[in-house]
């Protein structure tokens, strides 16, 4: 159209640029454009006189005569000179702002290889109140604080003798304001047919998987901010409906954060595979390989004597189906295995002090370095006492850290129903179920270094008995818009948690509820509401007490605002 324009107006011959100010005056008519009423106004808007009238045309035999105006088709008989360069200016700008709107203005604008990458990323402020019972018990030890530092003495401490130095211990009587932030920056490439790499840069600490959180105000004087690859990987889709993955990427399973962190990510080998089965039905299988723990590649790092890896894995497989059972209704339904195969921390071989210290233990790599809340843990360092002297004062000392004292082969059971009969809003209500398989209650309490001390090392009630535990579940139900998209989008979410000691591993679950981890039962209400395209503010509430051991109640507050692109 703009070339056209551009031709027209350079015409010199008035009889042959009326013709085509005549067929673009219809091709703006058939592409919406100008519609009838207007191309006449504009005619009208000229004022042109009338042309003479011409002799009429013979027809040469064989010719047809010019067919009849069809409605809604103008015929121009004469456009004055400004009106068409008016026109041309006119079509000129509309095209050119619709060629850039859309996209096509300057195909060669930018390389080609710049399309094949989108950047994705979120922006989450956020505010938090952690606020504590009264009467709670204010002695549960930081195993993880124990495990990332010097070894504890244990004998001394745990005989009684409160002028050792103590452990470590949780915070769980002092309420906490936290301002906090959560910035994540991802690429996605297409790099080939079916070929796909994803790179993606996120704030947080490095001391554990979970929380992406950075607390604003700390270390202090408005430090800069840490930033980490929480993804990183390659992923290839052979066929529709298959996805492999190489690296670190999403969780790659249908489950919720009673058993994963709902933003953890996985390291290792995945595959999945959705695929329709009737119509109305598919099924899925989703499994992997990935790395938990690996030891240091020169542990230990501190002794000319080097020992063996202790690396644990994840072995994990889950298969469901999705089925529409009406239009309005979709159930979906999945079970998987989990196998934590190697988490257990392992008793060490005979491990003497030298010089008042020790170096290492031959399975010091098995304690596991990041721990939230809950799981039952005991002393893994089998200790050879040091020799009494006249000058000695106390017990000999025994230096220990700490290992899961269970191992972990989690079955897991999830069921979710979303239900549309009501739009736009959507109801959904789910479940999961977890049970670890591999929980044995008295190998935990045979459990230990010859040496001492033998058995578990928390999760005691107050009659003094052991009182860990192997199942988990939760029940969920939503209202309102499932997901928030633009301003006056809301929705609520209620539900009851209830997640017993070795349930499943509490370093990677969900780090809000409880503050994080297992042993702990309780509600948690949220509501959210759209204030802009992609962005919502939300608040929500957690309400908590331990299942096991001696009391301790915490309620959480945050009021998040997000946006995300």
């Amino acid at each position: 159209m703009v070339a056209g324009a551009v031709i027209l107006s350079a015409s010199a011959a008035h009889a042959d640029a009326d013709d085509k100010i005549t067929k673009l005056i219809q091709l703006l008519i058939e592409k919406k454009i100008l519609n009838p009423r207007q191309a006449r106004d504009l005619l009208q808007e000229t004022n042109a006189p009338a042309k003479p009238k011409r002799a009429p045309v013979a027809i040469a035999p064989g010719e047809a005569a010019a067919p009849a105006a069809k409605p809604g088709e103008i015929r121009v008989t004469y456009v004055p000179d400004f009106i068409r360069k008016q026109i041309a200016d006119q079509v000129r700008a509309q095209v050119m702002t619709q060629a850039q709107t859309e996209g096509w203005a300057a195909p060669d604008a930018l390389p080609e290889w710049t399309k094949r990458f989108k950047l994705y990323g979120d922006v989450r402020a956020r505010y938090e109140r952690d606020s504590f019972a009264g009467g709670n018990y204010n002695k549960f030890v930081n195993f993880a604080n124990i495990n990332n530092g010097s070894a504890f003495d244990a004998e001394n401490y745990g005989a009684g003798s409160d002028s050792q130095s103590p452990p470590p211990f949780l915070n769980t009587t002092e309420d906490r304001d936290r301002p906090r932030v959560r910035a994540r920056l991802g690429v996605l490439a297409d790099i080939d047919d079916g070929w796909t790499a994803e790179l993606r840069l996120t704030t947080g600490a490095d001391n554990g998987p979970v929380s992406p959180n950075q607390t604003m105000g700390s270390p202090g004087d408005f430090s800069k901010y840490n930033a980490y690859i929480d993804r990183a990987n390659i992923a290839y889709a052979p066929f529709d409906g298959i996805n492999l993955y190489a690296g670190r990427e999403a969780n790659p399973f249908f489950t919720t954060d009673l058993i994963f962190y709902n933003e953890l990510n996985f390291d290792g080998i995945a595959a999945t595979v959705d695929e329709p089965v009737t119509s109305g039905l598919h099924a899925f299988v989703n499994g992997g390989v990935f790395p938990v723990l690996n030891s240091a590649f020169d542990f230990s790092t501190n002794s000319d004597q080097k020992f063996g890896s202790a690396n644990a894995y994840l072995l994990a497989i889950q298969g469901g189906a999705e089925w529409q059972v009406r239009r309005d209704v979709v159930a979906e339904f999945g079970v998987g295995f989990f196998d934590f195969n190697g988490v257990q921390g392992a008793v060490s071989q005979p491990c003497a002090v030298q010089l008042g210290n020790i170096y290492a233990c031959s399975t010091d790599d098995t304690r596991f370095p990041f721990q939230q809340f809950g799981n039952t843990v005991y002393a893994i360092r089998n200790i050879v006492p040091a020799p009494v002297t006249p000058t000695s004062s106390g017990n000999p000392p025994n230096p220990q850290y700490y290992g899961l004292a269970s191992r972990f082969a989690v079955l897991e059971v999830h069921p979710r129903v979303e239900i549309d009969s009501y739009m736009p809003f959507q109801i959904a209500i789910s479940g999961e179920y977890l049970k670890n398989l591999a929980f044995d209650r008295e190998a935990i309490l045979n459990h230990g270094p010859p040496n001492g001390p033998i058995g578990p090392q928390n999760n005691f009630g107050s009659n003094g008995y052991y009182q860990g535990g192997d199942t988990a579940y939760m029940i969920r139900g939503e209202f309102g818009h499932l997901k928030i998209e633009k301003r006056w989008d809301w929705n609520v979410m209620l539900a009851y948690k209830y997640l017993e000691t070795d349930s499943t591993l509490d370093s990677i679950n969900d780090s809000d509820f409880h503050l994080g981890g297992t042993n702990a039962k309780g509600y948690i209400l949220t509501g959210s509401l759209g204030v802009a395209k992609k962005t919502f503010v939300s608040l929500r509430w957690f309400s908590s007490e331990v299942i096991s051991g001696p009391k301790d109640s915490n309620n959480v507050f945050q009021l998040d605002l997000q946006s995300s692109f």
